[in-house]
């Protein structure tokens, strides 16, 4: 006769949370990359988490120029500011130096 398992082991683990928050990361960093102009409760919305102002702070410590402005309904809107530290590719530029 088979041996049954044990009803008291614990369940195997179904989801990785560094994987769940580098998705959410990902997410918030395209967003603002975007353009957009959103408050902590579309940012939760939108990525169906409830840790946006976390991420948001994490962004600002890796270098992200994130502004925000306090509404009339005391909510925060916040955006990037875009740098140019990543400015637009030009192959023009480059290929008249090696001339």
């Amino acid at each position: 006769m088979a041996e049954r398992k044990k009803a008291t082991e614990a369940a195997p683990e179904t989801g990785n949370k560094d994987n769940t928050k580098n998705r959410i990361r990902a997410t918030v960093r395209s967003l603002f990359r975007s353009g957009k102009r959103l408050t902590a409760k579309d940012i939760n919305n939108l990525t169906n988490s409830n840790d946006a102002r976390k991420v948001i702070s994490d962004l600002r410590k890796d270098g992200y120029n994130i502004q925000d402005v306090r509404q009339a309904n005391m909510c925060k809107l916040y955006w990037l500011i875009p740098d140019n530290k990543q400015g637009e590719l030009s192959f023009l530029n480059d290929q008249q130096d090696d001339f």
